[in-house]
This record gives structure tokens, sequence and C-alpha cells, in this order.
């Protein structure tokens, strides 16, 4: 499985999952910047996907190049979630793979992915796995399972190259959509990661994340697009 679901659930196994939970805050997740990336681990999959710090203007950023690689960046610790609890963060791209079949395992390359991990025991088998991702041609809000494990779900948030080259922005309740996808209410995550994959269908991307935090902010809508 050349998948980020993997190194997660073994690090989990691994450690057993002896974290000290924390309360979540807009301080919670370290950023993209020189000292908060050093608390990302990484895998890999199928070759490297390069993730590099860059500027924009005053602003640092994360930079993804994914040539025929499948590789990503994950932060390991129990967080506390709660009804009002939100995720945010802005990502962008250059293209897409529009012939993607994004329900087979040939097709499951996404330019951008944000996974939130969970769990429903102590085992790593017993995880599951929201995955948000710019969609190469499914629908805004779609939603499917992943080809290589019915224990994670996928969610188009963008959708397409009509805002390639432009950052978009999303909000979104944890504890919400996390309950969409698995009829379940969540207290906790495991981890949260990242990964620009283009190794099924052996096709390139070049993409970017940004500010990526929690916070507590019930009055915030989900998926706000960036004016």
């Amino acid at each position: 499985m050349h998948d980020i679901y993997s190194i997660i659930y073994t690090a989990a196994l691994t450690s057993l999952l002896v974290i000290t939970p924390v309360r979540a805050s807009s301080e919670q997740l370290p950023g993209f910047d020189p000292q908060g990336i050093t608390q990302w681990e990484s895998e890999s999959f199928a070759g490297e996907t390069r993730y590099t710090l860059i500027t924009e203007g005053e602003n640092q950023l994360l930079e993804a190049r994914s040539n025929h690689s499948a590789s990503g960046l994950y932060y390991k610790k129990t967080i506390p979630i709660s009804r009002n609890t939100r995720l945010s963060w802005r990502w962008k791209i250059s293209t897409v793979w529009p012939a993607a079949d994004e329900t087979t395992k040939a097709g499951d390359d996404f330019p951008v992915r944000v996974y939130i991990v969970v769990s429903d025991g102590p085992f790593f088998w017993q995880k599951r796995t929201l995955v948000y991702v710019w969609s190469n041609n499914q629908p805004i809000n779609a939603r499917w399972l992943n080809p290589f494990t019915a224990r994670a779900a996928m969610w188009a948030l963008d959708s397409g190259n009509t805002l390639a080259g432009q950052w978009t922005q999303h909000t979104r309740n944890l504890q919400r959509d996390l309950k969409t996808v698995f009829n379940k209410t969540y207290t906790e995550v495991q981890a949260i990661a990242i990964m620009t994959d283009s190794d099924n269908g052996g096709t390139s991307f070049l993409s970017w994340y940004d500010d990526i935090r929690l916070s507590e902010t019930p009055s915030t809508p989900d998926s706000e697009p960036l004016q």
C-alpha cells in the first residue's frame, strides 16, 4: 500500500500510543517554519516527494514536489477534540491529473491531502482515517472509501484545475466530519498528516501547504473559500 496510512498505523502500534493528551488551541500544531517542521515526521512509500520550506512575501510555507513518488509528513500526538474544534489550513496546486479514477488503486493520486487519524481501540488495525483532498475530477463534497482500505474515507474539498494557482482556505469541524463519514463521535485524534503523491499514475505534482492549525471556534463556518 503506497500511502501514509500504513506508517501512521505502524508508528501508533510501536509507541503503544503512550502520548500525553493536550488541549486543542491555535498554537497546537507545529507550523511550516524552520522550528515547526522538525516536529513533522516523514515516511516514503514510492520515492520521495520533496517537501521544502519556501518564502512567499514575508510568509513561510511548505512546497511539495512529487515526481512519480509518494511520501508524506505526519504529526503524531493524541489531541482532544470537541464539537467546537476546527482544523484550518490553506493549500494551492499547480495542476491535477484529469484522467485519474480516484476510486481505484491505480488512480489514488492527489496533488494535496490532509489526513485525520482516529482510533477505535489500542491496535493499529483499529485506526480510521479521514482524508481531505483536492480531487482531480470528483465533485466538491464528494465522499468515497479509499481503494486501499475501507477504514479510510476520502472527502473532496476542491476539485479540478479551475482554482489551480490560487490559494484556497478550509476550516473544518473535525468532530462533525468524523461523525459524517464514520457514524461515530470521536473525542480525540491520534495524528494529522499531509501528502502529495503521484506514484500510481506516474504523474507529477507541484503543490503548497500553509497555516495549518487547530482552534476552538464555534462560530467559524466550514470550508470557507479564501477571498
